[in-house]
């Protein structure tokens, strides 16, 4: 009984360390990796996985402002990378990102070399910049 009481305690201490773990602050303006969990496709509401794609996709912030953004594929992988700002306001948080070159991995309604995410909570980023235009929004959770 003794041992059993033991394993449900060092578990209980165990979940509540992971719990704990994720009420931390991220620091917005370091190295952080955030991995594309699904894709909102737009008007019709449907809610896309990623297990459901045929591809991943990252975007990896570097402290000195820069940015890369990865689309893997089973057989290839594109890259962009450009630099971002942090924008606050009282009412929301969200990144500008300049990329270098055009490239299809920029999700906004123009031609404009310019994009915004914005942060949802400290593990959350959602890019909605085809939304206005009827297409899918991008939402990312933070994995390293």
């Amino acid at each position: 009984m003794k041992k059993l009481a033991i394993l449900l305690s060092l578990a209980f201490i165990m979940m509540n360390q992971s719990c704990n773990s994720t009420d931390e602050e991220i620091d917005l303006q370091g190295n952080n990796v955030f991995e594309l969990q699904y894709i909102n496709a737009g008007m019709s509401g449907e809610i896309i996985k990623k297990k459901d794609l045929d591809f991943n996709e990252f975007i990896e912030f570097s402290s000195d402002n820069r940015f890369v953004k990865r689309r893997v594929y089973p057989d290839s992988t594109s890259i962009v990378q450009g630099s971002y700002l942090l924008i606050q306001s009282e009412d929301s948080k969200y990144y500008e990102f300049e990329y270098e070159e055009d490239s299809y991995l920029i999700q906004n309604c123009g031609s404009s070399l310019k994009e915004h995410i914005s942060i949802l909570n400290n593990n959350e980023i959602f890019n909605g910049g085809y939304l206005p235009c009827d297409g899918p929004g991008f939402g990312y959770i933070l994995v390293n």
